[in-house]
């Protein structure tokens, strides 16, 4: 291993021994307590420091071709560590109340962020493999997390079986892919590409590849297992999968398709981006239209979650560094609303499991004004809403999809956003317009840590929705 391989790989270093000294440690523990999670916190922050110092160096390809240390690699990074940190601080007083074992969730946590890393740095349709399983088995361990409870456990099946089927199409464009080109390196015009290779046989490989990674991220129409599983896996876990896992499937996906040159794929590249656009707008418009038939907050989430993967493919649809660009942004401010939202619902859920319904937050601000004030930034930002920071991470999706060509799609986008807003309002008007319909107060657990992590996310849509200026130029800056 040279210098620059361990500079480059760090992060993943780090993240990997934190969740290795958290096992050591709670197998010598002899009671419970919160150390596991402040260890967690501590190894993400040292990674995304290490990170941060290599976002502005050159980039580098380390372990022989096999990894990326870029500013695309090293931002997405940033990300994985930063929803670590956000889900054990949400998770700190959840979890003792549930009676989980608090090291093995943090365990599984930073495993599942390794993969991420590799994943969003893989430089090998091999690495970017063993990072997708790597993430893939953490998330079905951490569905069923709650043992006791039938649904966890119906979600970890679920989840594990439809997962296990969508490696199978992953693998299988894999072997297209290497059949055609005859490498499976993803470094952007490596030497074997300048064969000639089989055009019918690299689109279906890409295809096959697409279609495990919509599974993923849970776009329509594999979008069937996020329901019941972000339903029955523990919440702060819910808002992890649903966030960072999307980020390190989308940034695995820009690297594969940003690696081919257009002119190996002849047709094939107007036929990718037609399936993909496809894939957008149904994405953007079932998960939204369904969203609204929905009476549980988790389940609408979920569907939310289809939704904006629809948006996050427009950047892709787009096949162009403005695309890769607003699919970073949309990555991070994704991640600040939908962990925040979850966390929210994590402190109103009791332990009994109720809780959930949307009815139950009529009148939540008279009774948690501060939970409801936080919840509605949360809304206002998840509908695109202006001044909050998701409408600016949607504005750099549509414009990327305008300046490709297909303005069509970034309509479906609006219209699709006007849909949406119906359903976020909805939880507004509960809160602020509506009596409680039980009788038992809907009473949120105390906790300031839980508070105090909301509150930073949520400060944080609002300073970069009024500076959106701050979003381009660092996007300016680690995609330079």
């Amino acid at each position: 291993m040279t210098h620059s391989d361990l500079i480059a790989a760090l992060p993943l270093i780090i993240l990997a021994g934190t969740g290795l000294i958290i096992l050591l440690w709670d197998a010598f523990e002899k009671t419970p307590s919160r150390t596991p999670l402040y260890l967690t916190v501590v190894g993400a922050v040292i990674a995304a420091l290490f990170a941060g110092m290599n976002m502005s160096s050159v980039s580098t390809i380390a372990f022989g071709g096999l990894f990326f240390n870029t500013g695309f690699s090293n931002f997405f990074t940033v990300i994985f560590c930063a929803s670590i940190i956000l889900t054990a601080l949400l998770a700190e007083r959840y979890l003792l109340e549930e009676e989980v074992l608090v090291g093995e969730f943090c365990a599984l946590l930073l495993f599942a962020a390794t993969g991420m890393v590799m994943l969003g740095s893989g430089a090998d349709l091999i690495v970017t493999f063993l990072g997708l399983e790597t993430m893939s088995i953490s998330f079905y361990v951490l569905a069923g997390l709650f043992r006791k409870k039938t649904e966890s456990n119906e979600a970890a099946l679920k989840y594990f079986l439809l997962g296990a089927f969508a490696t199978g199409f992953f693998l299988y464009g894999i072997a297209l892919i290497y059949g055609s080109l005859g490498t499976l390196s993803i470094v952007p015009y490596h030497p074997i590409l300048n064969a000639q290779p089989s055009p019918s046989l690299l689109l279906l490989g890409l295809i096959l590849l697409i279609v495990g990674f919509s599974f993923k991220v849970a776009a329509f129409p594999f979008h069937q297992w996020a329901p019941d599983v972000y339903e029955g896996a523990p919440t702060v876990v819910s808002g992890y999968m649903s966030t960072a896992g999307k980020a390190a499937a989308f940034s695995a996906l820009i690297l594969v398709l940003s690696s081919i040159p257009s002119n190996l794929l002849s047709n094939g590249a107007g036929k990718i981006q037609i399936i993909i656009a496809g894939l957008a707008a149904c994405s953007m418009l079932y998960g939204n239209i369904v969203a609204i038939a929905q009476t549980k907050i988790k389940r609408m989430l979920a569907y939310s979650s289809t939704a904006h993967a629809g948006y996050l493919l427009l950047g892709i649809a787009a096949l162009s560094s403005i695309g890769a660009t607003g699919i970073a942004i949309y990555a991070a401010v994704y991640l600040l609303m939908q962990i925040a939202a979850f966390g929210i619902v994590a402190m109103l859920e009791k332990e009994t499991g109720t809780g959930l319904e949307l009815n139950d937050y009529a009148g939540l601000a008279k009774k948690r004004p501060w939970a409801a004030f936080l919840m509605s930034i949360i809304m206002l930002s998840l509908a695109g809403i202006p001044p909050f920071a998701g409408f600016f991470g949607k504005y750099y999706l549509f414009l990327a999809a305008i300046n490709s060509g297909m303005t069509w799609l970034a309509i479906i986008g609006v219209i699709s956003s006007i849909i949406a807003s119906y359903f976020y309002l909805r939880i507004i008007v509960l809160m602020y317009f509506r009596e409680p319909i039980h009788k038992e107060a809907l009473v949120t657990k105390e906790n300031n840590v839980s508070y105090i992590a909301i509150g930073l996310a949520s400060a944080a849509l609002i300073v970069l929705g009024l500076m959106p200026g701050l979003l381009t130029d660092a996007a300016g800056y680690f995609f330079k």
